[in-house]
């Protein structure tokens, strides 16, 4: 796994891990980013793109706009050989983003938390879901976990780091499956290495019998997780990383 911590955008290279071939995942921080790169990745928007970001109160909120769809943009353009700003961006079902005519070939998704950015493709083709969250110490978790979370992970939160890792667990998942929110989030239990989760949603019904393999990281300011459509995966060894499993029956 490669580091690259020293600098703006931060490459994770997990493909060279066991069961995880063609992941490659993107975190910068928009407020290190200079300028005249935030404005050569804005050209790659789209005219709808580019409208939706002058609308922005904060010139802040509209860097960090500009920054996260031009990155992807840019990654997309790499990979599939188009123009950044040709590439359509629909929604599925359930408002999860695919790229038009690739929906197969690199599924994607973006997570943001402040100014800090996380991109997570797939060459592979399978289903990818990410989230990223800063680590607030002054947030009271204890007030609302117990609303997200079942007693279960609630009796494994013993901090704030506790807390987000298992908020970007359960987001990750749910941003996988294209579902991100269902009605009772309590219903689904990654407080185990394995998990096993009825399916108590019906949008959920199409992952029934599939299996998610969950990849958390903790640099101390944020953590965050990669969550990967993987059938019959039964978890791997990754130093300094969080691995675990989540099945739907």
């Amino acid at each position: 796994m490669k580091h690259f911590a020293e600098e703006a955008i931060q490459l994770i290279d997990i493909d060279k891990e066991p069961g995880v071939p063609g992941v490659r995942m993107l975190v910068f921080d928009v407020s290190r980013l200079p300028n005249e790169v935030v404005f050569e990745l804005g050209r790659l928007l789209t005219p709808a793109e580019l409208h939706r970001a002058s609308r922005f109160r904060f010139a802040s909120h509209r860097r960090v706009y500009l920054s996260s769809l031009g990155m992807l943009r840019k990654i997309a353009a790499d990979v599939l050989g188009s123009s950044g700003s040709g590439l359509l961006i629909e929604e599925g079902k359930f408002g999860k983003p695919y790229f038009k005519g690739y929906r197969s070939e690199l599924p994607f998704s973006l997570s943001k938390s402040g100014e800090v950015v996380a991109i997570a493709v797939d060459f592979a083709g399978r289903e990818v879901g990410i989230d990223i969250e800063m680590i607030n110490s002054r947030f009271e978790y204890w007030e609302v976990a117990g609303y997200y979370f079942s007693k279960q992970e609630c009796d494994r939160i013993f901090n704030h780091r506790d807390y987000f890792r298992l908020k970007t667990m359960k987001e990750a998942l749910l941003k996988c499956t294209g579902v991100g929110v269902v009605e009772d989030a309590t219903r689904i239990d990654l407080s185990q290495p394995v998990n096993r989760m009825q399916v108590m949603d019906e949008r959920l019904l199409p992952f029934k019998s599939k299996g998610f393999s969950l990849f958390t990281f903790d640099n101390g300011e944020a953590v965050f997780t990669l969550a990967l459509s993987v059938a019959g995966f039964q978890g791997i060894e990754m130093e300094g990383v969080k691995v675990s499993t989540a099945y739907f029956m």
